[in-house]
């Protein structure tokens, strides 16, 4: 039984006129009478009572009508479906992020993705960026947002969004009124920084500046969350070097200042699993690109 058989018999039922389903079909009437044939011997049972008058249709054939009728709503829906999946408008999508993420305008992104696509399922998960490979290698997230680290074989990565490093710092401290501050003025401030095991990359680039800039950072202060960085900062604990988008955070008594004399970028990279989700994937990395440029300017 093939589905280009029911819907030949669905034009004859409907018809009841081999002459005119044939015409609806767009085939010519021979073609159109072998499949019905070959549709009744399968199913071993007649589906029509043929006269030189009238087609009619049998017990059997009123009740199989209903279910092929049935079957090529299925059909045309599996299709219907399937397409918008190719062209990435429905099925599911786990989304890792790291909590700076949602101050840049990747969360803006996320959130339009979503929207437009009615029949896509899109959930959204916090984890640092360890714990994000570790749930695209286990398939627990399909996609991550990340700070950049070592990307183990097997899996895709890009970056989506880099922005400069800056200052954060209380109101009141002596650099505030400062238009730029250089990181060596910094040498002897209490820093407030993620643990290293937290996520080792990003630390680590932040030492380095300082490091590059003549002194190793006092970081007296661990903590897991930008908001958390900036809470302690402005209650006046220490300064640290967060990126350019956790100004968004709105803290009284907090100041960012940009870094003069140095240019080092707070990256967000994207991962993936090979070809797994490509078209959900590829238009959602299409979309964050847009922001890339706008992040780089």
């Amino acid at each position: 039984m093939e589905l280009r058989q029911l819907r030949y018999f669905v034009a004859v039922a409907e018809e009841l006129h081999f002459g005119k389903a044939a015409q609806r079909l767009a085939i010519s009437q021979p073609p159109l009478s072998f499949n019905i044939a070959r549709l009744e011997e399968s199913l071993g049972y007649a589906l029509l009572r043929r006269s030189t008058r009238a087609v009619e249709l049998t017990a059997a054939g009123k009740v199989f009508y209903r279910e092929a009728c049935r079957i090529l709503s299925l059909a045309d829906q599996a299709q219907a479906l399937g397409g918008r999946a190719a062209r990435g408008e429905a099925g599911s999508l786990r989304i890792g992020f790291v909590g700076a993420a949602l101050l840049t305008p990747m969360a803006s992104v996320l959130r339009r993705f979503d929207l437009e696509r009615p029949g896509l399922l899109m959930t959204v998960h916090e984890l640092n960026s360890f714990e994000q490979i570790d749930a695209l290698q286990r398939e627990q997230i399909d996609f991550g947002i990340l700070h950049p680290r070592s990307i183990p074989e097997g899996l895709h990565a890009q970056v989506l969004y880099r922005e400069p490093f800056v200052c954060a710092l209380p109101a009141s401290h002596p650099l505030a009124g400062r238009k730029e501050i250089r990181l060596r003025a910094l040498k002897d401030e209490s820093f407030v920084l993620f643990p290293r095991h937290f996520s080792p990359e990003y630390h680590d680039r932040i030492i380095a500046m300082c490091v590059a800039a003549g002194f190793t950072p006092q970081v007296r202060y661990e903590v897991r969350a930008n908001a958390t960085v900036a809470s302690l900062v402005a209650a006046g604990f220490g300064v640290a070097i967060v990126p350019r988008s956790v100004g968004r955070v709105a803290i009284d008594g907090l100041q960012f200042r940009p870094l003069a004399g140095t240019r080092v970028d707070s990256e967000l990279i994207g991962a993936w699993r090979g070809e797994d989700h490509e078209s959900l994937i590829r238009p959602l990395l299409a979309e964050m690109a847009l922001q890339l440029k706008e992040g780089a300017s």
